[in-house]
């Protein structure tokens, strides 16, 4: 597990070349799209903060970056009785899963304007994800590792003038996590993602 969590840091070697360079902070909104028996609803209970770095001698196509990010996914489920091995239990009850995920990431700027940037790319990392049964006062669940790819595409816009902003972008999460009690062989998500930039030079 190790080599997924350092993949993220490969990008960032190829950025020393970098003249500018951004930091954003999104709201992060994410439906699931694996498994969807044990939790369908879409998740706004997420964020992502992140930097990037614009490659000089591309004239500001390319970029690498590096960005963490959160989501906590959660449904209701009606009562059920569960046969156990001493008796039954008769509850309603919430499934969550806890996602936390760290990527490194490329990306080329179809558009690079000074003030506009639309597009589009690749990150790459790991996928930690929390699994919980809440039954009223009783909890269950377990951990998984996986890694992570993630495309997306989006625009980043700029305050003429200002080193602020506004960022929007869909992206779609495929990872190897699996819970073989939960019945997950994977886990993906489709999300879209809202917030605030800073762009600097150095």
């Amino acid at each position: 597990m190790k080599k997924f969590i350092l993949i993220p840091f490969l990008f960032l070697v190829l950025s020393a070349s970098a003249q500018q360079r951004m930091f954003y902070l999104n709201w992060d909104i994410n439906k699931p799209a694996s498994n969807t028996r044990w939790i369908n609803n879409s998740s706004a209970a997420g964020g992502k903060v992140g930097y990037r770095k614009f490659m000089e001698r591309s004239e500001n196509k390319f970029s690498t970056g590096l960005d963490f990010s959160w989501t906590t996914y959660s449904q209701y489920k009606p009562t059920e009785t569960f046969q156990q091995e001493n008796g039954a239990i008769t509850t309603d009850y919430f499934n969550y899963v806890f996602q936390y995920t760290l990527t490194g990431s490329a990306h080329y700027n179809f558009i690079a304007r000074e003030n506009f940037y639309v597009y589009g790319g690749l990150g790459l990392g790991a996928m930690y994800n929390k699994y919980r049964v809440y039954y009223n006062i009783w909890v269950e669940g377990n951990e998984s590792w996986g890694f992570l790819a993630r495309p997306e595409a989006g625009v980043i816009a700029r305050i003429p003038g200002k080193s602020f902003g506004g960022m929007a972008a869909l992206h779609y999460d495929i990872s190897t996590n699996k819970s073989e009690d939960y019945g997950y062989n994977n886990f993906s998500a489709l999300g879209f993602q809202i917030g605030i930039v800073l762009m600097t030079r150095y």
